[in-house]
């Protein structure tokens, strides 16, 4: 049985967008998602570094690194040190902590390539996230996400 499209349509919508204005967009929603993280100086270890997050069902690959202000710098070419990649479905099970990450990583629905070392430091920060601490309509759609994969317990 085939699994519902359960893309988003503002994900979709971003990934269909100018390079330049999807650049844009994602630099502005990662640094207001991750605003408690960043003053907390938990990425200083991207200092340098570029991870690539790769949506491999939407043929969507993010480069992400550190500027010089602290803040997170998305560009959608690069050269990356580290990636992590997977459906956007196994991102969303782990950004609603609906599955562990590991277990999709031995599932290989996730995989991290290059420099582990920066990759598992990547997964293990966006693990423990917690949604209370993301910007309202960001935690609102999460949890609205995570009730929705249970009902259909992907």
């Amino acid at each position: 049985m085939p699994q519902p499209n359960l893309i988003t349509p503002g994900l979709k919508a971003i990934t269909q967008l100018p390079q330049g204005l999807q650049a844009q967009v994602l630099t502005k929603v990662m640094n207001t998602a991750f605003a408690v993280p960043l003053a907390e100086d938990e990425f200083d270890f991207l200092a340098g570094r570029t991870i690539r997050i790769g949506l491999r069902d939407l043929n969507a690959n993010w480069f992400v690194s550190l500027n010089e202000n602290n803040q997170l710098l998305v560009r959608l070419s690069g050269k990356e040190d580290a990636s992590i990649e997977g459906d956007w479905l196994a991102f969303l099970k782990m950004a609603t902590h609906y599955c562990d990450p590991d277990t999709l990583f031995f599932q290989r629905q996730l995989s991290i390539s290059g420099d582990t070392e920066l990759g598992l430091h990547v997964k293990n920060l966006l693990d423990s996230l917690e949604i209370d601490t993301l910007p309202k309509p960001l935690a609102r759609s999460l949890t609205l996400s995570h009730h929705y994969l249970t009902k259909l317990a992907l």
